[in-house]
């Protein structure tokens, strides 16, 4: 469940009907930046009195129930061209919300991932990451919610709720940080393949910019 809310007046009513415990996060963001969790009403009031609550560059946020990952897993499938390019799961420990797959820098062995631009305190943040083959009904569902979204190249975080079993798509990302290390941890490098997509939608761009130029009888 999530509601929307454009101010901070608005979050004790929308928490009060979806039920607690509940996270805000602004709709636009990153890593898990400014997303707090509330248990109670009065945790809440606490951060709407103390003016806490960050609603991000569009002024909006979403209230949304909180769960707690089964196992400790989120699974994140990315999609290129609005279709499955591989799937990743992330081993969480704690509550921390800042979930950048690009920053998680040890693999499910314990082993190190090398990439230039992991944090130096990544480690220490216990999350690790693997490669998963998602089953074809997520899949499926992914595609769908990313075309329904409009969305080309991104990624859609899903967990199954420890509490009622339920599998749940929390989160649209409408842009891609590929995990760290990829051919260790997936098997192939997808900056190759983004690099053919974009190069393959500039040329049909260009194609088609051409095509508008000769029907029109050459530029005025």
């Amino acid at each position: 469940k999530a509601l929307v809310i454009n101010h901070p007046s608005q979050a004790l009513a929308a928490a009060a009907a979806i039920g607690y415990p509940v996270v805000i996060k602004p709709n636009i963001g990153g890593s898990g930046a400014g997303i707090e969790r509330f248990n109670s009403p009065n945790e809440l009031r606490s951060a709407v009195e103390a003016n806490r609550l960050y609603f991000g560059i569009d002024s909006t946020a979403l209230v949304q129930e909180a769960f707690t990952a089964r196992e400790g897993i989120i699974t994140r499938v990315e999609v290129l061209d609005g279709k499955f390019l591989y799937a990743i799961q992330i081993h969480i420990t704690g509550e921390s919300y800042n979930l950048c797959p690009a920053d998680i820098c040890q693999n499910t062995r314990g082993e190190e991932l090398t990439r230039i631009a992991c944090p130096v305190d990544a480690p220490k943040s216990g999350m690790k990451v693997e490669g998963y083959e998602p089953p074809r009904r997520v899949i499926e569902d992914v595609e769908r919610i990313v075309e329904l979204a409009g969305v080309e190249v991104g990624g859609i975080e899903y967990v199954i709720d420890d509490r009622t079993g339920r599998q749940l798509y929390y989160d649209v990302n409408a842009l891609s940080n590929f995990v760290a290390d990829p051919v260790r941890v997936i098997g192939f490098n997808p900056y190759s393949r983004l690099t053919d997509f974009l190069i393959a939608e500039a040329q049909r761009h260009e194609a088609g910019q051409s095509e508008r130029v000769v029907a029109s009888g050459g530029p005025q």
